[in-house]
């Protein structure tokens, strides 16, 4: 359900900013995280010259699909494993959400290197992440 939120999402992002005219690419693929499915995450594809909507879907289980316009990107990926469950917040009565453990490093979100071409005839998109050295 959340992943079709994440789709919704998107393309409403898209009429927004003023796309409408042209049309997104559904897009999907797998991120790994040295080897292994990344279990919980976030995936951003941002234009590289900085203009225009900046499409992104949710990780689950190594997976995602969503929508984007095609075009240079910069690609950032954040995420990591679930190691238990927190309180939202302080207050009594929050709703219970997942914890999660963060493993990607910053040379995959706030200093992400990564980048990609996003073409109407290309649909898969894979990353192979490695853990930072420690």
């Amino acid at each position: 359900m959340k992943r079709y939120l994440v789709v919704l999402a998107s393309v409403l992002l898209l009429v927004a900013a003023g796309c409408a005219d042209g049309k997104p690419t559904a897009i999907r693929g797998t991120v790994t995280l040295d080897g292994q499915p990344l279990e919980r995450g976030r995936i951003e594809f941002r234009p590289l010259d900085e203009t225009g909507p900046i499409a992104a879907a949710e990780i689950v289980d190594g997976n995602y699909e969503g929508l984007a316009m095609a075009g240079k990107k910069t690609v950032v990926i954040t995420g990591g494993k679930v190691v238990g469950r927190r309180p939202f917040t302080e207050a009594p009565g929050s709703p219970m959400i997942e914890d999660v453990q963060p493993l990607v490093g910053a040379e995959y979100n706030d200093n992400s290197k990564l980048t990609c071409d996003i073409t109407p005839i290309q649909t898969q998109y894979d990353f192979a992440l490695e853990s930072p050295v420690r």
